[in-house]
C-alpha cells in the first residue's frame, strides 16, 4: 500500500474557466469603478460602513488567491501523472495552499486598510516568531512528513531495518502529520516523531532491487579439529535446502569460514529472507536444517567436534538411519525395526554427475540419502532432461519399487558426491512377516503424502479417495511380498 498522493484538481473546462474569470472580473472592475485593481477603488481603513464596493474588492482577492491554489495543483497533478519515481505528496500540496492564501491575504490587508507594509511586517514578524517557537517541535514533525513523502524514503507497508548493534526491523503500519508508526518484530506498535524518523539510519528493505529482502548473519563456533571445506559443503547445503522449501528464503546466500581463534572455527553462514520473518524466527528455520545436515552428514556436536568419515566407520554411517527414518515411508516403523534394518541395509556410494536410477528399470531396491544431494529428472517432448525434484539428506527415492515391484518412474542423479543406505526387498520382507500391519501403515503413509502434495498443486482430493488408494496399494504391496491378491 502506497502513501495517498491523490490531490484535489478542478476539472480542466472548470480550471481554465476560473482562471479567465480573473481577466473578466477585473475588467468589469475597470469599466465600473474605473480600475482593475481593487486597491484602488475602495479603502477599508477609513472606517465607512460596508458598501457593496468594499465586498467587490475583497472578492477579487479571493478569487486570485483560489486561482493561484488550483493553478499549483493542476500543475502538480500533471506532474504526478508523468513522473512515478518522485511524486509531489498531498502535504506538500496542503502546506503550499496555506502558504498562498496567507501570502495573498497579507498583501490584501496592507494595500486595502493598514498601508504601511513595514509595520504590519514587523508585527507579523514578532508574532510569526513566537508562533514558530511554540510550536517548533509540531513544524518539525511537519516539516519531517513533507521530507519522508516527497522524497519517498518509506511507503505503508515497506519493512526497515534500523542499522546500529541491534539491527531491529520494522514493518510501516501509518503516516501522519506528526508521527510515523512502526511494528516491531513482536508485533508491538511504536510511534515516532517525524522529527526522529528522518534522522534515524536504517534501510529500507522493501525499496532495494526486486527479490532482494533482509540478509542475516548466523554464527557458528566449531572445534577447529573439523575439516573447514566439509562443514562449508553442509552450510551451503542446509541454505539451498530451507530455499527449495520455504517461500520466505530468498536465493542468496553465503557461507565461509570468519576467523580461527583459540583453537575454535568461527563460520558464518549469511542468508537472506522475507524481512517480516522475526530474526530469532528465521535463524531457528536455519539452525534446524543446519543441524539436520550435520547430524546426517556425521559431525558430532558435543565438546569437541570432528568429522566422520563415512568410509572410515561403516557402523556410523549405519546408525544414521536411526535419525533420520522418520523423515521418509519407513515412519511406520518402531526404532527396534529400524535397527533390525539397519543391520541388513547396504552403504552406496555415487559419485557426483553418476546416475543412481534409470526410469523403467526393474528393480526391488530403495535408498535413503546420508550425505550428498540427488535429482530426480525426467524428459521433456524434446528428450532434454528436467529436474523435477531434488532429494535432501534423510528423504528416500526409489520406494515404490521396494514395496511393488513396479519400474522406476524417473531417472535419479547424484548432483554431488553421496552417500546412501539400500534397502532390499529382501531386507524389509522378514519384518512385513513378523509384524504384517506395517504394510497399511506404510500404505496409509504414501497415499496421504501424495493427497497433500496434490492439495499443494491446488488440487482436490476426497477422503474417500485417499481410503481407497490406501487399500490398493496394501493390496499391491501384499501381493509383491507374498503373492496375496
Amino acid at each position: 500500500m502506497k502513501i495517498d498522493h491523490n490531490i484535489f484538481s478542478l476539472p480542466k473546462p472548470i480550471f481554465w474557466l476560473l482562471v479567465i474569470s480573473n481577466f473578466i472580473y477585473a475588467s468589469w472592475l475597470d469599466s465600473s469603478f474605473g480600475s482593475f485593481w481593487a486597491w484602488h477603488i475602495t479603502d477599508l481603513a477609513d472606517n465607512h460602513p460596508v458598501r457593496l464596493v468594499d465586498i467587490l474588492a475583497i472578492g477579487q482577492f479571493v478569487l486570485f488567491a483560489v486561482s493561484v491554489d488550483m493553478s499549483i495543483r493542476h500543475f502538480v497533478v500533471r506532474f504526478n501523472a508523468k513522473t512515478h519515481d518522485h511524486q509531489f505528496p498531498a502535504i506538500l500540496v496542503q502546506a503550499i495552499t496555506i502558504t498562498c492564501y496567507g501570502i495573498i491575504g497579507l498583501f490584501g490587508f496592507i494595500v486595502m486598510y493598514d498601508h504601511s507594509a513595514g509595520q504590519i511586517l514587523a508585527a507579523s514578524g514578532a508574532i510569526g516568531f513566537g508562533i514558530v517557537y511554540v510550536l517548533r517541535e509540531t513544524i518539525a514533525d511537519i516539516v519531517g512528513c513533507i521530507q519522508i513523502q516527497s522524497d519517498g524514503l518509506i511507503d505503508i507497508g515497506d519493512q526497515i531495518q534500523v542499522r546500529g548493534d541491534g539491527g531491529e526491523y520494522y514493518e510501516i503500519m501509518q503516516i501522519d502529520l506528526r508521527m510515523v508508526t512502526i511494528k516491531t518484530v513482536l508485533q508491538y506498535t511504536v510511534r515516532v516523531p517525524n522529527r526522529r524518523f528522518v534522522n534515524m539510519d536504517y534501510i529500507n528493505l522493501s525499496k532495494q532491487v526486486t527479490e532482494m529482502g533482509a540478509r542475516r548473519i548466523l554464527e557458528l563456533d566449531l572445534d577447529s579439529g573439523n575439516d573447514a571445506d566439509r562443514v562449508i559443503e553442509l552450510l551451503n547445503q542446509a541454505a539451498e535446502y530451507t530455499i527449495k522449501n520455504d517461500p520466505n528464503f530468498f536465493p542468496w546466500y553465503h557461507a565461509f569460514l570468519a576467523k580461527i581463534n583459540n583453537g575454535a572455527y568461527n563460520f558464518f553462514l549469511i542468508y537472506e529472507c522475507n524481512p517480516a520473518i522475526p530474526p530469532i524466527r528465521s535463524n531457528g528455520i536455519q539452525n534446524i536444517a543446519i543441524a539436520r545436515f550435520f547430524k546426517l552428514g556425521g559431525i558430532n556436536m558435543n565438546s569437541t567436534v570432528e568429522v566422520v568419515k563415512s568410509s572410515e566407520i561403516i557402523d556410523t554411517i549405519k546408525n544414521r538411519l536411526k535419525d533420520v527414518y522418520r523423515l521418509g515411508v519407513l515412519k511406520a516403523l518402531s526404532l527396534e525395526q529400524v535397527i533390525r534394518l539397519t543391520d541388513a541395509a547396504q552403504i552406496v556410494n555415487c559419485r557426483a554427475n553418476k546416475m543412481l536410477i534409470e526410469k523403467g528399470h526393474n528393480a526391488d531396491t530403495m535408498y535413503i540419502l546420508i550425505e550428498g544431494e540427488l535429482e530426480v529428472i525426467i524428459p521433456n517432448d524434446q528428450d532434454e532432461q528436467i529436474v523435477v525434484a531434488k532429494i535432501w539428506p534423510g528423504e528416500c527415492v526409489g520406494e515404490m519399487s521396494l514395496l511393488t515391484g513396479e519400474p522406476r518412474s524417473a531417472n535419479v542423479r547424484a548432483r554431488v558426491n553421496s552417500t546412501l543406505l539400500e534397502i532390499t526387498k529382501a531386507d524389509i520382507a522378514p519384518i512385513f512377516e513378523t509384524y504384517p500391519d506395517l504394510i497399511d501403515e506404510i500404505s496409509t503413509v504414501i497415499e496421504q503424502r501424495k493427497a497433500v502434495n496434490q492439495r499443494l498443486m491446488n488440487k482436490t482430493v476426497e477422503p474417500d479417495e485417499v481410503q481407497s488408494s490406501i487399500k490398493a496399494l496394501a493390496k499391491k504391496i501384499l501381493s509383491f511380498f507374498f503373492n496375496k491378491g
